[in-house]
């Protein structure tokens, strides 16, 4: 693929995730391909359908959810209770509580199409339950943390909202990834 279509390309996956977190499930591709700066054709030739494009961005999330991992594991050897904010606010920055309601919406009923993402969703999963054990040595969470009730939790903070309901989301989400930063704890 060239350089400039394998841009255009991670643009209009990065525009969806950016409109379903802001407008739920129920995105206008045109919109989409805007805030790409692409035209329709283009989003359309490298996601022939709607599905095409929603199971790229789950799987975005899930490449990006095992980046932030790999970013912030090696700093709980250091400062773990840093490193665990700034892992927690991170995984939040992504608000994967809008795709997650996309992945029910749309996939679960089709098993050929939610397998290779449940797949996908069970290795991050692991990976994150690995840094939860680590937290949980440091004592900085409960016991009885799973990486499912991290990622649910997480999830329903990042539902999303209208924007005219809550003009200041992201002060909010902050606000309430600490309130349950603390309820984590012992």
């Amino acid at each position: 693929m060239r350089a400039d279509a394998r841009a255009n390309r991670e643009a209009v996956v990065e525009a969806a995730a950016t409109q379903i977190a802001t407008h739920g499930i129920d995105i206008s591709l045109t919109a989409v391909a805007e805030q790409a700066g692409v035209g329709i054709a283009t989003l359309y030739r490298n996601f022939p359908t709607r599905d095409d494009l929603i199971r790229a961005v789950l799987a975005d999330l899930e490449t990006r959810m095992l980046a932030i991992l790999e970013r912030f594991q090696p700093q709980l050897e250091g400062d773990s209770e840093a490193a665990w904010n700034g892992f927690v606010h991170a995984v939040a920055a992504l608000r994967p509580g809008a795709l997650v309601a996309a992945f029910a919406a749309e996939f679960v009923a089709d098993h050929h199409v939610a397998q290779p993402l449940a797949e996908k969703r069970i290795r991050s999963l692991a990976a994150v339950q690995q840094l939860l054990d680590q937290v949980k040595r440091a004592g900085l969470v409960r016991d009885d943390l799973t990486a499912a009730r991290f990622q649910m939790g997480i999830a329903s903070i990042t539902r999303p909202l209208p924007d005219v309901a809550v003009p200041e989301l992201a002060q909010h989400e902050a606000w309430l990834i600490d309130v349950y930063l603390r309820g984590l704890r012992p």
